[in-house]
């Protein structure tokens, strides 16, 4: 249907290509070969975040267990842009089974705050004994020009993967991306902004993980 007819989207009719998503995996002996395995992240029930949509998944490992994390949408993609939060699910293996917990994990931010209706794309990294998560947030979504698309990446740090997350006080810490990838590098963490904003297409690094 396209974003602009979200209000059409059914139970069984998608409004966008990640609306009414399940996470899948794959498996390869040579990271060319793949073969599906089947679903790792289903939908769970209404009204629990993710009944409508899981999508961009990103996963981390950490003390022998496994963390997926992923939007959780609760309205077809469109409605009101791309309102949802992040969410994550863990599991012993790999291979699952994954265990949703069914809660968001980074807050939204207060009404006119950047951050005030979404947390998307999470990309937990293990910085300094924590879990550092960076995330996105779109304050001016579905534009009729994409240079004129506002985003930000802000910073959540835990001491655990599933929380509580304290988000920085100098967020957003990068000003352009989308789904940016997120490496530790040398002393610091470094960052691939593709995409949006004034400073898309950009290698950049912080020294701290922040600045």
């Amino acid at each position: 249907l396209g974003a602009s007819r979200a209000q059409e989207a059914t139970e069984q009719v998608p409004s966008t290509d990640w609306d009414l998503c399940e996470i899948w995996h794959a498996t390869s002996k040579d990271g060319f070969t793949w073969e599906e395995q089947g679903v790792a992240s289903p939908r769970p029930p209404k009204p629990i975040p993710g009944w409508r949509s899981v999508a961009t998944p990103d996963i981390l490992v950490w003390r022998g267990k496994y963390y997926l994390y992923y939007q959780a949408f609760v309205e077809p993609s469109g409605t009101r842009g791309d309102w949802c939060p992040t969410t994550a699910s863990w599991a012993n293996s790999p291979d699952g089974p994954w265990t949703p917990t069914g809660k968001q994990l980074i807050p939204f931010g207060k009404k006119g705050e950047w951050d005030q209706d979404a947390t998307h794309d999470p990309h937990p990294v293990v910085y300094k004994g924590k879990i550092y998560t960076y995330y996105k947030a779109a304050y001016n979504k579905w534009p009729d020009v994409r240079d004129e698309y506002a985003v930000g990446l802000g910073l959540a740090i835990a001491e655990h993967p599933l929380g509580p997350y304290a988000k920085s006080r100098l967020n957003p810490v990068l000003n352009s991306g989308h789904e940016t990838t997120f490496f530790p590098f040398k002393e610091g963490i470094a960052a691939l902004a593709i995409k949006d904003g004034n400073e898309r297409c950009t290698m950049q690094y912080a020294e701290d993980g922040v600045n």
